[in-house]
């Protein structure tokens, strides 16, 4: 009896290895260390589509660890890695576009990620206004992994499928019920603004998940998240948990202030905040590694366009004169920074190929120019009085404030180093630091005069770059009660005409003729650059410090990876997501 009792055992024994789940025994050691401007505990929330929500506390960065997108853009070779998809593209017409998940692509909680879920992730998108519904009619499932996007007619277009294979999928498991009231309201034909659709959005706006379901290799509980730092954890179901090598993504809170000594220090091994020249010299002193990469973006000059005298586009075009964008771009960022030439727009390292030779050569680039924005300031009507400074007929000189996020180390750096420039020419110009969560919300309320933000974008299409910062700051994407900037983009008052400019900027990259895309950008980038509704002051490198004392596997600078601009395209998430960048012996 002992004997089969010894030899049952044995049997149950040998049967747990076989059948005991791989991941289990798999789960990967070690920490990437990492930094992100969270919210914090007791207002930090898991809601994907909400402020204080997964855009907040992952960002661009982290989130794709979380919630998979459909694919990863390489942009040394322009084409679409999969992640949560196994392929993509038009159908044989251009009517639509298809995709299919992966087989076997599964949510932490063990069920299968569907078809359903995307449909459902683009209806509660429906209610938010997605730019992706500009140009499409419908979403449906196809069958259980593959989903259709119909075209409006010639909607179809390569910035439509960027925004279709970047666009997170979220659990239908969380967000079912929500995008089943969706239907409903959409289904009954009611008006975006209606009650009943307005009704919906605050429903998804408050919503509070318990849980966290997620596609990605990591999730993590609220329970993760404390004032110092949140952790996010490794978990068995994802389609890259047998590839990561990280067990842990630990993010301490803070933006470039408090990442600074935690960089030095050891405690952060990677971070994307911008660090002045000082900074990262003492990086590269302490033996830290830096990797250079496009940005996507740099800082802007944004108009009060309802302030006088910043509704006067001689004024605004004197402006742009009067600042030396390369003494500004050193000192936003040091090496890591250079000004802005053609003042149209779009991205200088995009510009080239977006527009055409013809437009690139009729831009007026603004080149530093003291007495021609004197002179366009004679002509809007003001005079240096004795002090020095510009006044209108009255004798009111231009006595205005210019409010920027002070966490933000480069664009503090590049708002100051404006302002001096413009006292200097003869403005009266006083600062204002706010926390960068009251700066953002001022220029939403409209209740400033001059500050700064972003502009462009990394984005290979014209779209991207014109949508920042004209329709991020307008009532084309804020809601009725913000007025952003002051203008309704939609009836411009332009040379005696009045155009939709946000419907130019929205169907710019329309269509899959490029040549037509060319004349579309060449078109706004001359109005814009021609009204100078804001000042593009300088484009920035990102330089990154990624410690290898704790990662591992880094490729060298001179790999196409680093091709891929800092931001939603940032290389270290297919490095993380296929296993390339590991802990070393020091991170475990």
């Amino acid at each position: 009896m002992k004997r089969l009792l010894f030899v049952i055992a044995l049997l149950i024994f040998a049967l747990s290895l076989v059948v005991a789940p791989a991941a289990a025994q798999d789960a990967p050691t070690g920490t990437w260390l990492g930094t992100w401007p969270y919210v914090a505990p007791g207002t930090h929330h898991l809601n994907s589509y909400a402020s204080g929500g997964l855009n907040d506390n992952l960002g661009v960065v982290y989130r794709s660890y979380v919630e998979l997108p459909p694919a990863f853009y390489m942009w040394a070779t322009n084409e679409y890695m999969p992640l949560l998809a196994e392929s993509w593209g038009f159908v044989d017409d251009n009517t639509a576009y298809e995709y299919t998940i992966k087989e076997g692509a599964l949510w932490s909680d063990g069920s299968p990620v569907t078809s359903q879920d995307v449909v459902d992730t683009f209806t509660l998108g429906r209610i938010l206004n997605w730019t992706q519904w500009n140009s499409l009619t419908s979403v449906e499932a196809v069958d259980e992994r593959t989903v259709r996007f119909n075209f409006t007619e010639g909607g179809a277009s390569l910035n439509m499928e960027r925004l279709l294979l970047k666009e997170y999928v979220t659990a239908s498991a969380n967000y079912g019920e929500l995008a089943a009231q969706a239907r409903e309201v959409i289904d009954s034909g009611a008006a975006s603004d209606s009650a009943e659709w307005q009704a919906v959005g605050t429903a998804l706006a408050e919503f509070r998940p318990e849980t966290l379901i997620a596609s990605g290799p990591y999730t993590y509980a609220l329970s993760d998240v404390g004032e110092a730092f949140m952790t996010l954890h490794w978990q068995p179901n994802s389609v890259f948990s047998d590839s990561v090598q990280f067990g842990d993504i630990k993010l301490w809170a803070g933006e470039t202030e408090a990442s600074t000594p935690l960089v030095l220090s050891g405690d952060v091994a990677h971070a994307t905040n911008v660090f002045p020249p000082a900074t990262m010299q003492a990086f590269a002193d302490a033996g830290i590694n830096l990797v250079s990469m496009p940005l996507g973006y740099g800082p802007v000059l944004l108009f009060n366009l309802t302030v006088a005298p910043f509704d006067n586009v001689l004024v605004r075009q004197a402006m742009a004169y009067a600042i030396n964008r390369e003494q500004n771009a050193l000192l936003t960022n040091g090496l890591g920074a250079t000004g802005t030439v053609y003042m149209a727009g779009i991205l200088d390292g995009q510009a080239e190929t977006l527009l055409s030779q013809e437009t690139l050569d009729s831009l007026n680039r603004y080149e530093y120019n003291l007495e021609m924005a004197a002179s366009l300031m004679e002509q809007a009507g003001y005079t240096l009085n004795a002090d020095g400074k510009w006044a209108d007929a009255s004798g009111a000189t231009i006595s205005v404030e210019y409010t920027f996020p002070a966490d933000f180390a480069d664009f503090s750096a590049a708002a100051r180093d404006a302002t001096a420039q413009l006292n200097d020419f003869g403005f009266d110009i006083s600062e204002r630091a706010l926390p960068w969560q009251e700066s953002r919300d001022a220029v939403r309320a409209g209740d400033f005069q001059l500050s700064v933000w972003s502009w462009g974008a990394a984005s290979p299409f014209a779209y991207g770059h014109f949508n920042n910062p004209l329709r991020r700051w307008t009532s084309a994407t804020l809601p009725a009660d913000q007025p952003g900037i002051g203008i309704d983009l939609s009836a411009m008052e332009v040379n005696g005409e009045t155009i939709d400019l946000n419907s130019m900027i929205l169907h710019v990259s329309d269509g899959l003729d490029a040549a037509e895309q060319m004349a579309n950008a060449d078109t706004l980038a001359k109005l814009i650059n021609e009204n100078m509704w804001y000042i593009p002051l300088n484009m920035e490198l990102s330089v990154q410090p990624m410690n290898t004392t704790y990662i591992s596997g880094l490729p060298d600078q001179s790999d196409p990876i680093w091709q891929n601009p800092s931001g939603v395209d940032i290389g270290t998430i297919w490095l993380v997501l296929n296993g390339t960048l590991a802990p070393t012996e020091a991170a475990q």
